[in-house]
């Protein structure tokens, strides 16, 4: 017949079992669970950046509300909107997917007084867009018509007449053809930005007949035999000196051999 020691033995016996075996299953788990760590963290990873791509890129959370416009000055002509409506920017579309190539093409494309234009996000809902201003050295005349005229001899703005803060650029005579026209402005152009501003006011025009033939109106009937456009800052340098010889004609075509003429 057993005794109660022994049942006693029995059921510790079992309970060390049970243990052993609660042990045992916690052990394989924490294996299994350490091999399947690198997973989980890859599909954590996986779902943030899926979650954060989706924001960014496809939803409405950072989409593209307002564009401000920078840099704009009452010389261009050109309003804010003016630059709103060329950059066209898509509104309410993921700011992260905006053509922030083509929304400047399409700016300088279509507004000749911008020379540049720099476009760029401004987290969370805004198109910022800086422009750089063409700066006028010229009125070209072409014609009836006159426009302003920057130093690489691009015409951007139409203006009623020459009058103003700016020399006067135009053919001494015939009709070129477009080519040789836009070739003739540039020479104007290149000449007038290389004049100081004491020898400005007293220009009237500039005039072009071909490249190597420009002249200088001044005030009171001068005339200045120019050249071509080289060298112009050295020749309105020498021009200056010569000034203060009271003659009718200034020749500094050649700016080492100056010539007078009465």
């Amino acid at each position: 017949m057993p005794t109660g020691g022994t049942g006693v033995s029995r059921t510790s016996a079992r309970g060390s079992a049970n243990r052993s075996a609660r042990r045992f299953g916690r052990r394989r788990w924490s294996r299994r669970l350490a091999r399947m760590r690198p997973l989980l963290v890859l599909v954590a990873i996986v779902l943030v950046v899926g979650a954060g791509v989706w924001a960014v890129a496809f939803s409405s959370l950072l989409d593209a509300r307002s564009v401000a416009v920078r840099g704009l000055t009452s010389a261009s002509g050109l309003s804010p909107a003016q630059v709103r409506s060329a950059a066209a920017v898509p509104l309410r579309r993921p700011l992260a997917r905006v053509d922030l190539a083509a929304v400047r093409t399409r700016i300088v494309a279509q507004l000749p007084p911008v020379k540049e234009a720099e476009v760029s996000r401004s987290w969370p809902h805004e198109v910022t867009v800086r422009i750089v201003e063409r700066r006028a050295v010229a009125v070209w005349r072409d014609g009836s018509a006159y426009h302003l005229v920057d130093a690489d001899g691009v015409p951007f703005r139409a203006v009623p007449d020459a009058a103003g803060a700016y020399p006067l650029v135009q053919l001494r005579a015939g009709r070129p053809s477009p080519q040789r026209a836009e070739e003739l402005r540039v020479v104007g152009a290149r000449v007038a930005a290389a004049l100081p501003r004491l020898l400005l006011r007293r220009l009237d025009t500039i005039e072009v007949k071909t490249p190597d033939a420009v002249m200088l109106r001044l005030h009171g009937g001068v005339t200045v035999v120019w050249g071509n456009a080289e060298n112009s800052r050295l020749k309105a340098r020498v021009l200056a000196e010569l000034l203060p010889r009271k003659a009718k004609v200034y020749d500094v075509s050649v700016p080492s051999f100056p010539t007078t003429r009465a």
